[in-house]
C-alpha cells in the first residue's frame, strides 16, 4: 500500500464530528430537561433547573460502566520475551525471529490505565481503569488508539518515501498488533550520529514532501541502525490540517503531563511533547561528539 501524498484535511471532518456530538448530547439533556419543567416552573427556574439536571444526566452518563477485554491480549505473548514498555504499547522480541519486534497496544483496562491527570469528568473514583471503566475514559482511550491506528496505516503508506520509518508488518488492527523492524540501537550521548541534524533536515524534508508531520518523537523513540541512520520506531503521523488541533487539544487534556510541545532541533514537522522524557535535544546538546548547528 502506498500513497503519492497525505490529503491536507485528514480526519479533521471526523474530529469537528466528535467535538459537536459532544456539545449536542448536552443539549439534548438540557432540552429534555427544559420540556419535563418548563410546565411546573417559571420560566427562569425551569431554564436553571435545566441546566443543572442536564449537567447531572451528562455526567452519569460518561461514567456509564464499561467492562474491559475479558481475556488479557497479551497472554499469548507471555513466553516471548518482552523488551520494552510505552505508555501505549508493549514490545516484544522472539529468538526466532530477531529482525522483528512484536508491539501490542493496550486495550482499556490492560496497560495504560492512569488517566488521573486528565481533563475527564470522572466521579466517585480516581481516573484509573480496569476491569471496569467509565464511559469517557474508555472513549478517551478508544479515541487516541484510532490515530495510534491511523498512524501506523499511513506508515505503511508512505514508509516507502521516507528513510527514517522503520519497515511496519502484519498489523492486525482488531487485535491492536504489528510487527515493526528491529532498530539495534537507542539514542544516547555517547553514540549520537556527528550528522544528526543533516538526518533530521533529510526527515523533516521527506515528511513535507509526503504531507506529514510525526510527534511524539522523544529520544526514546529515535533509534540507530548499525550504520548511524536514525530510524523513528513510534510517534503518530499527522495531516497538515490535524497537526494544529491535536496539539492543542493534548494540552488541553493532558495539560499536567504535557506542558508544551517542541520542535526537534528546529525541524517544524517533527515534534516531541515537553513532559518528563529525556528529548533529542538534550542528548544533542549533551553530545561531545556531535557537530552543532
Amino acid at each position: 500500500m502506498s500513497k503519492d501524498k497525505q490529503s491536507w484535511i485528514g480526519t479533521v471532518p471526523f474530529f469537528l464530528f466528535i467535538v459537536s456530538m459532544i456539545f449536542i448530547l448536552w443539549f439534548v439533556f438540557f432540552a429534555l430537561s427544559f420540556w419535563i419543567t418548563v410546565a411546573s416552573l417559571p420560566l427562569f427556574f425551569s431554564i436553571l433547573c435545566s441546566f443543572f439536571l442536564a449537567f447531572v444526566c451528562y455526567a452519569l452518563f460518561l461514567n456509564i460502566p464499561i467492562p474491559r477485554r475479558r481475556r488479557d491480549p497479551t497472554s499469548d505473548l507471555n513466553q516471548i520475551k518482552k523488551i520494552a514498555e510505552g505508555a501505549w504499547c508493549s514490545v516484544y522480541r522472539q529468538s526466532e525471529e530477531p529482525s522483528k519486534v512484536i508491539k501490542q497496544l493496550f486495550f482499556c483496562g490492560w496497560g495504560h490505565n492512569d488517566y488521573r491527570n486528565h481533563r475527564a469528568l470522572v466521579l466517585g473514583k480516581e481516573k484509573i481503569c480496569g476491569r471496569w471503566n467509565p464511559f469517557v475514559l474508555w472513549f478517551l482511550h478508544y479515541f487516541m488508539i484510532y490515530y495510534q491506528l491511523l498512524g501506523l496505516k499511513r506508515r505503511l503508506a508512505f514508509e516507502h518515501r521516507v528513510e527514517a520509518l522503520p519497515t511496519t508488518y502484519n498489523v492486525n488492527y482488531f487485535r491492536l498488533r504489528y510487527e515493526q523492524e528491529y532498530v539495534p540501537h537507542p539514542l544516547t550521548v555517547e553514540n549520537c550520529p556527528s550528522d544528526i541534524h543533516e538526518q533530521l533536515k533529510k526527515l523533516n524534508s521527506e515528511l513535507a514532501q509526503v504531507g506529514l508531520y510525526i510527534d511524539d518523537v522523544h529520544a526514546g523513540n529515535v533509534r540507530l541502525t548499525d550504520d548511524g541512520r536514525i530510524r523513528i520506531i513510534d510517534g503518530e503521523l499527522y495531516s497538515d490540517g490535524e497537526e494544529s488541533w491535536k496539539s492543542k487539544s493534548v494540552m488541553f487534556f493532558n495539560g499536567e503531563t504535557v506542558s508544551n510541545m517542541e520542535r526537534v532541533l528546529g525541524n517544524e514537522r517533527i515534534v516531541a511533547w515537553v513532559d518528563h522524557r529525556m528529548s533529542v535535544n538534550d542528548i544533542v546538546s549533551n553530545s561531545k561528539v556531535c557537530v552543532k548547528a
